[in-house]
């Protein structure tokens, strides 16, 4: 009677710990395969940021796996993904482009950017930490660096790094995630606005300088009114 109590309990043990085991490897397999799809991600999206394809060029899932030595399954992932924010174009039958925006996109982004900047910055003045102004004034010194080196790319990254943060502060999902796809999709064309604007680094450190003496001084119509004439300047480059 009792071998067989220990029977059924050590059983039961094996299952369990089976159980166990399966599910381990299940959310590990899903774990390497979410690691996989952002990894395709984020190296095939730097490399169309940093304009490292030709934006002439027709490429294909098969040439993209290739390029980034990965397999054809993230890379599919990761390029109908890009094509959702606007940054790829898929071609059926032909392949992939990157896609080219137009003057008149720029200009409603930055319209629309206007109209959503000035309120977050309303909406976090109030609360900002002495450690939201501390990891704000190292961005700007960061960029600051940038500028008198003429690294236009480190400069951007920065700057977007900067505005990614302000938009996260707002806490609201839905604001952060559209506003950091605009930028995304902008990225390439501030980055070419500071390249051939001189002076531009340096007026955009400064204007994001008053940005932050706004939020410091937990001045909500000070700060929008600051992030306002930031945008217009940029948009009057366009």
């Amino acid at each position: 009677m009792t071998s067989n109590i220990l029977r059924d309990i050590l059983r039961n043990m094996l299952d369990a710990n089976h159980a166990v085991f399966k599910k381990n490897v299940v959310l590990r397999e899903r774990t390497m395969k979410k690691t996989k799809n952002a990894n395709a991600y984020d190296t095939i999206k730097d490399l169309i940021l940093r304009e490292n394809f030709d934006r002439n060029a027709m490429l294909s899932i098969s040439v993209l796996a290739e390029q980034i030595g990965m397999g054809r399954a993230p890379v599919s992932d990761a390029v109908k993904r890009l094509e959702s924010e606007g940054l790829l174009v898929i071609k059926p039958r032909q392949g992939i482009v990157i896609y080219e925006m137009t003057v008149q996109e720029m200009k409603d982004i930055n319209e629309t950017r206007l109209l959503l900047e000035p309120y977050i910055m309303e909406k976090i003045a109030p609360s900002v930490t002495p450690d939201d102004i501390t990891e704000l004034t190292k961005y700007i010194n960061d960029m600051g660096k940038c500028a008198l080196k003429d690294d236009h790319y480190g400069f951007i990254v920065l700057d977007h790094g900067m505005h990614s943060y302000l938009y996260d502060l707002c806490e609201n999902s839905c604001m952060a995630d559209i506003l950091k796809n605009l930028r995304d999709r902008m990225f390439t064309v501030g980055y070419k606005i500071i390249a051939r604007r001189e002076g531009r680094m340096q007026t955009t450190v400064q204007e994001h300088k008053d940005i932050l003496l706004a939020l410091k001084a937990n001045d909500s119509l000070r700060a929008a009114e600051a992030v306002r004439l930031h945008l217009t300047n940029g948009s009057k480059l366009i």
